[in-house]
């Protein structure tokens, strides 16, 4: 794992506006570093990376990952709900296989 890539991945999303300073300073605290340990890492001037300092980036990024992935899983629910109340409205008749299919879908999920 690369340090400054890792740090720079975990500071993502970032807006076009934000100033460099500010996201390092996010990501030093997401990763738990000081804003200068972070600086150096980021730019690639740290001439040492202590294999603490990797564990807690890679953690931060792990956890970072893990949340992303429940909002998604939550986002795809949502849609999967939304998408069975379409069909119920439409025509229940029609669309009970797909409507089967959906809630199929949707106790797996859970």
């Amino acid at each position: 794992m690369n340090p400054a890539k890792a740090l720079k991945e975990l500071s993502e999303p970032r807006s076009r506006e934000e100033k460099i300073t500010t996201i390092i300073e996010r990501t030093a605290c997401l990763a738990g570093l000081s804003y200068s340990r972070c600086f150096e890492i980021w730019y690639g001037r740290a001439r040492r990376i202590e294999p603490a300092e990797i564990a807690r980036i890679s953690e931060a990024l792990k956890q970072k990952q893990a949340m992303e992935a429940r909002n998604e899983l939550s986002e795809l629910r949502l849609r999967l709900e939304r998408l069975e109340s379409v069909l119920v409205l439409s025509d229940p008749e029609f669309h009970c296989e797909n409507i089967s299919a959906v809630r199929d879908c949707l106790r797996r999920s859970r």
